[in-house]
């Protein structure tokens, strides 16, 4: 049997979709339409390009069971296969059902169908599909899957994935020479991995990752993290891994056992997570650091606690904050914040003060996104059902358009303060110099 995976993001150049990133529902930057604008998409459609870690799973798992896979991305199968697996993200979705329709016309007998959260919790948008996997993708194809006839509707998955199940992620069929993330993990190949799924925290209420991983954490065991490195390393010569958990190290001893075993076994990768402030402490990124670790990701968002709470935001400490990142700057971890405009409560000048606040952190970069509410989610509903939708061109749920209506703020001032951020931000000598000797 013959199966394709088609990852639509390719099929137009210079567009900086990442469909991996956001729980799976996927990103796209647009900055604007000025030249300043114009030149952030530029610079980050050619420095990020992220794996869409669940199609190099799917393909090992299939691989391993016998069956002929190939991967398309930007070109569509010219050929038939059995089966056509096409990601279904929030930012593209219209593309991918189009190339639904056309890939069934061609081929009448190839079931051609979707996965990916967003496809599930909006299967009326696909309508050009066979089928639509509801529920982790790779968990179907490991335990549920017989054969292409039971591809129809809306297929649900009845268990998620054991962490421990999951094969050596095999990267054969996929450009990973392409696969990029500067300039914050500088070195290549780079490719991705997980070491868990799951989250636990109250930010479910907006948080897309809760939605398609459920709450629940399931790690995978250290011990198989090493082999999953040290197999990327031997057959891929992985010079840089980012960790795609939604939150690393939930379970505190977790990286200091993962960074102990690096060490003793002596492998040298430079490796990103994702995680919350309140996880780390100086002690285990003392260690980390001795392991490889090079980049953190972490969610500042605002300096206004009100703003927060009443968000349903879950804020660290600022003096910790400030502690931390100022003893990852000392050591030599970057720090990557992530802030949001447009929170319910937000004015022009409580933006401002957030970017300002964002001036002064000791980070290595900041990405200011606008507050979106994603279908899946109990903040999507709320809206919804009050009514404070501005619209359902579902493309446009790209963090950088106002989707909902503020009480405090427009439209056009929500574009005016995101560019405005990015180019207070970035257009600065020490933060330029330090972006070219990082690229």
């Amino acid at each position: 049997m013959k199966i394709a995976l088609v990852d639509t993001s390719g099929l137009q150049n210079n567009r900086s979709i990442n469909k991996d990133l956001n729980g799976g529902y996927g990103t796209s930057d647009n900055f604007g339409t000025s030249i300043f604008a114009k030149s952030l998409n530029l610079i980050r459609s050619k420095a990020v390009n992220i794996p869409i870690l669940t199609f190099v799973y799917i393909a090992t798992i299939l691989k391993n069971k016998g069956y002929v896979i190939d991967f398309y991305y930007d070109k569509l199968p010219k050929t038939f296969y059995d089966i056509v697996i096409i990601y279904g993200s929030i930012v593209d979705y219209k593309q991918e059902n189009i190339v639904a329709g056309k890939l069934k016309e061609k081929f009448e007998k190839s079931k051609v169908g979707f996965i990916g959260t967003f496809a599930a919790q909006m299967p009326n948008l696909f309508f050009n599909a066979d089928y639509i996997i509801d529920g982790e993708a790779d968990a179907y194809f490991l335990y549920q899957f017989d054969n292409n006839e039971e591809l129809t509707g809306l297929i649900k998955v009845d268990k998620w994935m054991n962490m421990d199940d999951l094969p050596n992620p095999d990267y054969q069929i996929f450009p990973f020479k392409s696969y990029r993330y500067k300039p914050i993990l500088r070195k290549t190949p780079f490719l991705t991995l997980q070491t868990s799924r799951g989250c636990p925290y109250t930010c479910s209420y907006y948080c897309t990752y809760p939605t398609s991983q459920g709450q629940k954490v399931r790690s995978r065991q250290p011990d198989l993290i090493i082999d999953d490195i040290i197999f990327m390393q031997k057959k891929y010569s992985m010079k840089s891994l980012l960790f795609r958990d939604p939150i690393f190290g939930i379970d505190k001893n977790y990286p200091l056992i993962l960074s102990e075993k690096l060490i003793q076994r002596d492998i040298a990768i430079n490796w990103g997570i994702e995680t919350r402030i309140d996880l780390l402490s100086k002690e285990n990124l003392k260690l980390m650091k001795a392991a490889g670790l090079v980049s953190i990701n972490v969610g500042i968002e605002t300096n206004d606690l009100i703003i927060a709470k009443n968000n349903k935001r879950k804020l660290a400490k600022e003096t910790y904050q400030d502690e931390i990142i100022e003893y990852c700057e000392k050591i030599g971890i970057k720090i990557i914040g992530f802030f949001m405009i447009g929170f319910d409560g937000d004015t022009v000048n409580s933006v401002r003060d957030m970017i300002d606040y964002a001036l002064k952190q000791k980070i290595f970069m900041a990405r200011f996104s606008v507050s979106t509410p994603y279908p899946g989610t109990k903040y999507y509903d709320f809206l919804e059902n009050e009514g404070m939708l501005l619209h359902k061109d579902f493309e446009k749920y790209d963090q950088f358009s106002m989707v909902s209506k503020q009480e405090n703020l427009t439209t056009q001032q929500v574009n005016m303060l995101i560019l405005e951020a990015y180019r207070k931000y970035y257009m600065h000598p020490k933060r330029i110099f330090n972006m070219l000797m990082n690229y």
